[in-house]
């Protein structure tokens, strides 16, 4: 008889447990989720509050334990009234995001905004994520989005509107050094895009005033002024965006068609070959010459690239066949003009 009850109450201490571990397997049943088996942490005790869980998920976190840390901010989750939910959803997202799973990252950042409609952070990146899908209408209304809802938390009354921005509205915004200047310099690339330049250049200045050593933002700011024409003020901001990242190789090459424009022509090879060999670098200089209109000058450059590299450097002799026949094309077009 007492071994009956010892049966029984130690099959109820077992379906207990069991029942135990169904309910915690079960809360955690979260389509977040991507990394090796959670039962495979180790992980003896649940976290008591959304705090601890998200201390954990930031130490595993900085142990470059990403599977744990996903484990443990998913968990902070799950805590009715929980205080940091999109910030632990922003956190999830980026995590999945460095891993390449875009599919997870964007459901955690939809989340988060579901959570808190004016992060921030997550209107940003989703705006750069969107933008840098060739969507950029979306790509523009999220970081608008970040932009107003920076106004919010600096209690100021100035907005912006996707489809009626003005300078005027960009120079009245306010912003401080925590404001999303990926924001501003986004929607500068975006106007530029639409041949705006001075409401793109007014969004690069104010994520300047954000940023004033972001490279990318003086880049892109003297690259603004390039396309319109005032290499003066392009060469000054490209050269201060190479000072302050002088392995910014976008910039170098800009700096290079600046000089190109300019007719000052060895600068701009002097620049390329910091970066690339001789050919390479002649051949890009013959190659612009030739976008810029100047044909003749192109091929001098592209016949020294052949020299440098003659046996295998197709690149180059395709563009001097193409350079050949523009000026041919300009000869004849001149004779027909004088006769």
């Amino acid at each position: 008889m007492l071994m009956n009850k010892l049966l029984v109450i130690c099959s109820v201490l077992l379906l207990s447990a069991c029942a135990n571990n169904n309910t915690q397997q079960n809360a955690f049943d979260s389509e977040l989720y991507d990394g090796r088996p959670v039962e495979t942490f180790n992980t003896d005790t649940a976290p008591t509050t959304e705090v601890e869980a998200i201390k954990r998920g930031d130490y595993a976190l900085n142990s470059q334990n990403t599977d744990l840390a996903l484990y443990e901010y998913i968990r902070s989750l799950e805590f009715e009234n929980a205080e940091y939910k999109d910030k632990t959803l922003f956190t999830i997202g980026r995590i999945h995001q460095s891993r390449g799973n875009l599919a997870l990252s964007e459901k955690a950042y939809l989340l988060a905004l579901e959570a808190n409609p004016n992060n921030i952070q997550v209107l940003q990146q989703l705006g750069s994520n969107y933008s840098k899908r060739g969507d950029v209408e979306q790509g523009a209304s999220y970081f608008v989005r970040a932009i107003n809802a920076d106004q919010l938390r600096l209690a100021s009354r100035e907005k912006i509107n996707q489809g009626d921005v003005t300078v005027d509205a960009i120079n009245k915004l306010s912003s401080d050094t925590q404001s999303p200047a990926l924001a501003y310099t986004g929607l500068g690339v975006l106007y530029d895009v639409k041949s705006k330049p001075d409401i793109a250049q007014a969004f690069y200045e104010h994520a300047l005033n954000i940023e004033p050593n972001s490279s990318k933002a003086l880049m892109n700011l003297g690259y603004s002024y390039y396309m319109n024409g005032d290499y003066e003020s392009a060469k000054r901001y490209t050269l201060r965006a190479i000072e302050k990242d002088g392995n910014n190789e976008k910039a170098q090459n800009n700096l290079a068609l600046i000089y190109l424009a300019q007719d000052d022509d060895q600068r701009a090879l002097n620049v390329f070959m910091r970066f690339m060999g001789a050919p390479e670098a002649l051949n890009n200089v013959g190659y612009f010459l030739m976008l810029q209109g100047k044909p003749e000058k192109a091929v001098a450059y592209l016949q020294q690239a052949i020299d440098k590299k003659p046996t295998y450097y197709k690149v180059a002799n395709e563009n001097l066949e193409r350079a050949l026949l523009e000026v041919r094309a300009n000869s004849a077009d001149l004779r027909v003009r004088t006769q």
